[in-house]
């Protein structure tokens, strides 16, 4: 079920990002939706089960953006495993601080992409388009980051209480 929810989750953030997102005219330069989904993949669910949901979206998107592949590939796996490490010391069901790791990881991904993009000769950007950009994906961040992570410390609480109901009333069992 899990793999399911997961496979149709990206997908639906994928869409949103391609294709809802660049319609919308107020929108701007908005982060990318698939970074709060891979902290909460890396911070709050097993680890058997989602490193290869985080190559299937970030290979899916390296398809679908047109930039040079890997880049989001690497961005996600990075971010991935920096979360991962980093909920072994700090508590990530505080909210503010998953909105720092947010802003982190939107300034790290993009860091990246301006770097690369440089580097191949593909990006003739400026430091002031690059902290332009940043700067608006952050504040997108302030405005909606609070909002992500309750919903993603509500979705925790709430597949936790399923596990636990699953295991304590296994299906079939009507004693």
């Amino acid at each position: 079920m899990s793999y399911f929810f997961y496979i149709v989750s990206s997908l639906c953030l994928i869409t949103c990002q391609t294709a809802l997102l660049p319609r919308l005219g107020f929108v701007g330069h908005f982060f990318d939706l698939l970074l709060p989904w891979v902290i909460y993949l890396a911070a709050f669910r097993p680890v058997h089960e989602t490193p290869s949901f985080v190559v299937f979206i970030g290979v899916l998107m390296d398809t679908l953006s047109g930039g040079p592949f890997g880049l989001y590939l690497t961005s996600y796996v990075w971010l991935f495993i920096a979360v991962r490490l980093s909920a072994v010391i700090v508590r990530t069901e505080n909210p503010i601080l998953l909105v720092l790791i947010l802003i982190s990881a939107v300034a790290w991904q993009n860091g990246l992409f301006f770097l690369v993009l440089d580097l191949t000769g593909t990006g003739m950007h400026s430091n002031a388009d690059w902290i332009r950009v940043v700067s608006v994906q952050i504040g997108w961040v302030l405005l909606t980051g609070p909002l992500i992570a309750v919903g993603m410390r509500q979705a925790e609480r709430l597949t936790r209480r399923r596990a636990r109901k699953i295991t304590v009333h296994p299906a079939g069992d009507e004693s």
